[in-house]
């Protein structure tokens, strides 16, 4: 007798866990997420949207002529989170930031050239848009 009045609760609870389980699936960044890379002397800008618990690593070299960069934010990622690093062309990390909603900064100084940018999602949900543009 008290097996059959288990039996729907023990249901319930497998129908639960099943549901949580859909919304953990791991997603690296691909062509849902219409990733756009701009990538020139003059500007480095990222936008990639609808991402769904992306968990990824990217990295991008970026030939900056100048001895910082101005950074505009404009992504806006609801869970897990985003961070940019920034190393200078002689290796040195210049910036790390969590990518943010309209936020307007300036990475520290560094040696001018070919500047690494890694992009670090984990969990991540929401969209991703930042720029970064030169500055002596």
């Amino acid at each position: 007798m008290k097996s059959v009045r288990l039996q729907p609760l023990i249901t319930l609870g497998l129908l639960a866990i099943v549901t949580g389980c859909v919304d953990s699936i791991v997603r690296q960044l691909g062509p849902d997420n219409d990733p756009v890379v701009v990538n020139t002397h003059d500007k480095f800008q990222f936008t990639a949207t609808d991402l769904e618990n992306v968990n990824d690593k990217l990295t991008f070299v970026w030939p900056n002529s100048g001895t910082k960069a101005a950074l505009h934010h404009d992504s806006f990622i609801h869970h897990g989170y985003g961070i940019l690093v920034i190393n200078d062309a002689a290796g040195q990390q210049v910036d790390s930031t969590l990518l943010e909603l309209d936020l307007d900064t300036e990475t520290g100084i560094g040696t001018p050239g070919n500047w690494t940018l890694t992009l670090i999602f984990a969990a991540a949900r929401g969209r991703v848009d930042f720029t970064l543009t030169p500055e002596p």
